[in-house]
């Protein structure tokens, strides 16, 4: 597990060194913020440790992504040579593999059907080094997360990261609940749809239990806001 302090020191640098400007044109997402939702004081000692930093993009085509590429290049980023597993959107500041994802598909052939909105909707987020960033809100990054799950999750949810991050977000912000309430209909009944799917695999209990680490009333609880958010979505 990695601290809060880790994740927020890993968005720091990346915030840092892109500096105000840049920072207003793209939004974070992905692992490394979980813990900047997460409320509940034991969850945030729970969060998954992540090695990269994620954020989207607004690129219009490729000529607009080579331009943002080579703003990052004067700000210190460097093409990703370390690993050919390494996406095609990742860049490295230092040792630290920060991934620029756009949120139309055509500019890199992939996307996340959520980049778009979950971008829009982005709201200010100060860090403590007085620095803001654009966070997606915790609504959307379950969206985001849950579309990860369905494009590389290979129906296992026990070893997935994007469930064990959903799972501790659920487990973690207590508001969660009413903010999917108030989202916009579209996703709140994705969200709701893809919880109810979940709640049928097969290996779902086994996920939410190894979340719960094996606390009885924890997992009850995170049981019940599972069933609460599936209900929210089948509704909407």
């Amino acid at each position: 597990m990695a601290s809060r302090a880790n994740h927020v020191a890993m968005i720091t640098a990346v915030a840092q060194a892109m500096g105000q400007e840049l920072c207003n044109e793209v939004a974070f997402v992905g692992g490394c913020t979980t813990a900047l939702f997460v409320t509940d004081t034991y969850s945030q000692g729970q969060v998954r440790h992540t090695d990269d930093v994620d954020l989207i993009v607004h690129v219009i085509s490729t000529v607009g992504w080579h331009v943002l590429v080579e703003k990052l290049r004067s700000k210190g980023f460097r093409d990703s040579l370390v690993s050919s597993e390494d996406p095609v959107c990742a860049m490295r500041l230092g040792e630290l593999r920060v991934d620029f994802m756009p949120d139309d598909a055509s500019v890199l052939g992939f996307t996340n059907q959520w980049y778009r909105d979950a971008f829009l909707k982005a709201e200010p987020y100060v860090l403590p080094a007085q620095l803001t960033i654009r966070l997606i809100p915790p609504t959307y990054f379950m969206a985001t997360k849950l579309e990860a799950y369905l494009q590389r999750g290979n129906d296992d949810p026990i070893e997935s990261r994007d469930i064990e991050d959903i799972l501790t977000l659920i487990d973690g912000r207590t508001e969660l609940i009413g903010e999917i309430l108030d989202a916009p209909a579209a996703l709140r009944a994705y969200v709701g749809t893809q919880m109810a799917a979940l709640q049928m695999h097969r290996d779902f209990d086994y996920a939410v239990q190894a979340a719960a680490n094996n606390d009885r009333s924890r997992e009850e609880a995170l049981f019940d806001r599972i069933r609460l958010i599936a209900v929210q979505g089948r509704g909407a």
